[in-house]
């Protein structure tokens, strides 16, 4: 999360725990979850996630900071406690391939409204600075993190806005990032009737064809 800012996860996160196996598709699928997967989480639905560096006034629980490399991972469950009145009220996760966060405990906290206006989203001239380019290898040679979930924002997109219509893919990075799922999920082009998805962005003037919403 950048800094001033949050995000709601409507589904059940974290702990407790309990195995696909045992619970059963319909019982996950209530959960918020329709593939098979090992585990499925029962925890609390509406968690608040923020920056590390936006919490304040919490110490560390030191018998739940459980983790498997150098951080902790909110195995057990919330890890962090008001330093005021010592409730449990947050879980911090920093462990090793990770995405430090801070998830607040929806039944601990109140949201208040801050009273500054919220910033508009990027446009595309935003892009263009340095604290928005995010480049799709991290130094280590590993896929972006970021990426990852943007390129699964983009599909979930394309596939509803398609509406099961075929998609024309042009060669190039369009293809190598999201060939191979759409292949799986969509029928491909070309054939008659198919849509054509492009890039769009600055520097890049979209053709006039263009059918399909731009996917930032």
């Amino acid at each position: 999360m950048e800094p001033a800012t949050y995000a709601v996860e409507p589904i059940p996160t974290g702990p407790p725990w309990r195995r696909w196996q045992e619970i059963g598709a319909d019982a996950a699928a209530r959960q918020g979850v329709s593939a098979p997967v090992y585990s499925v989480s029962f925890g609390a639905r509406n968690r608040i996630v923020i920056a590390p560096g936006d919490s304040r006034s919490m110490t560390l629980i030191p018998d739940k900071c459980e983790g498997y490399c150098q951080g902790v991972d909110g195995r057990a469950g919330p890890d962090l406690a008001c330093a005021g009145c010592g409730r449990a009220v947050v879980i911090r996760l920093d462990d090793c391939g990770m995405w430090q966060m801070v998830w607040l405990e929806p039944e601990a906290v109140v949201r208040r409204p801050s009273g500054l206006p919220a910033g508009p989203p990027p446009d595309w001239d935003d892009l263009e600075r340095a604290d928005h380019r995010v480049p799709p290898v991290e130094p280590d040679g590993s896929w972006s993190r970021r990426w990852e979930a943007a390129l699964g924002v983009a599909l979930a997109h394309l596939v509803a806005v398609t509406e099961d219509r075929p998609v024309d893919l042009p060669a190039g990075p369009v293809a190598e990032l999201l060939g191979h799922a759409v292949g799986r999920y969509l029928p491909t082009g070309p054939r008659p009737g198919a849509w054509s998805l492009r890039l769009a962005g600055p520097g890049i003037h979209p053709p006039r064809q263009l059918r399909l919403s731009q996917i930032r």
